[in-house]
């Protein structure tokens, strides 16, 4: 069996401008795309980023909402050996995520999986734009500048180990902050002080909302949320 291209293409944060010429190519020339879900019959975000340029079938493919990675892992054996019989015959195959291909995107999950029953299979990374690039322009701000340290983070990591990330920058974005509940506006302000705070909540999609000073470390109920700090004022 001659080695199958599996590409995993950055389709932005939601707003369909902001695909790349790359992705939309790699997406259109592939033999088999697929849509990334929570669970069966929810709507797919890069889903519909692609709709609004082609017109292309699309396999669905769980992915469950989970830190159990086991239980992950094994729910995406059973759609991979489920569809065997496609991507056998398939040269070039694409998983569109949302943001960006290398940054906490699930294809790095589907890969590692699906590499353990295909070991010739190849992998492409296509950049999207990151959702906490969309926020700050969305927000008109400048994140970082001259010498700032600029964090990415991850609210899914333990309180504490948020507020050490934190305390070691000079500017961040906190990504899914309703992970952490109650403990996000203690766990920003023990590692603070912060001269600007915003929360960009769905940026690019349909109900998209700015929460700007103390209220923006109120828990959100919105899981697409991305926290901007800053300890000096934001251009």
């Amino acid at each position: 069996m001659s080695p199958i291209k599996f590409i995993v293409a950055g389709v932005g944060p939601g707003d369909p401008d902001l695909i790349t010429i790359k992705a939309l190519k790699a997406i259109e020339r592939a033999d088999l795309v697929f849509a990334p879900v929570a669970e069966a019959g929810r709507p797919s975000v890069a889903e519909s980023v692609i709709r609004a340029h082609l017109n292309v079938e699309t396999i669905p493919i769980i992915f469950p909402m989970t830190r159990d990675g086991e239980y992950r892992d094994s729910v995406l054996l059973g759609q991979l050996e489920t569809l065997r019989p496609r991507w056998e015959k398939a040269e070039s195959t694409v998983l569109p995520v949302i943001g960006d291909s290398s940054l906490y995107a699930t294809g790095a999950y589907f890969y590692g999986v699906w590499k353990g029953l295909a070991p010739s299979l190849e992998l492409e990374l296509i950049p999207g734009v990151s959702a906490h690039s969309l926020a700050g322009a969305r927000t008109k701000r400048f994140m970082a500048l001259g010498e700032d340290i600029f964090s990415v983070i991850p609210g899914t990591a333990s309180a504490e180990a948020v507020a050490g990330a934190l305390k070691s920058c000079s500017a961040a974005a906190l990504y899914k902050p309703s992970a952490l509940g109650e403990r996000l506006r203690p766990t920003v302000v023990s590692a603070g002080p912060w001269a600007d705070v915003l929360r960009v909540d769905r940026a690019g999609l349909p109900g998209e909302r700015i929460v700007k000073g103390p209220p923006a470390l109120a828990p959100p109920d919105e899981y697409l949320s991305t926290l901007l700090l800053r300890r000096n004022p934001m251009c």
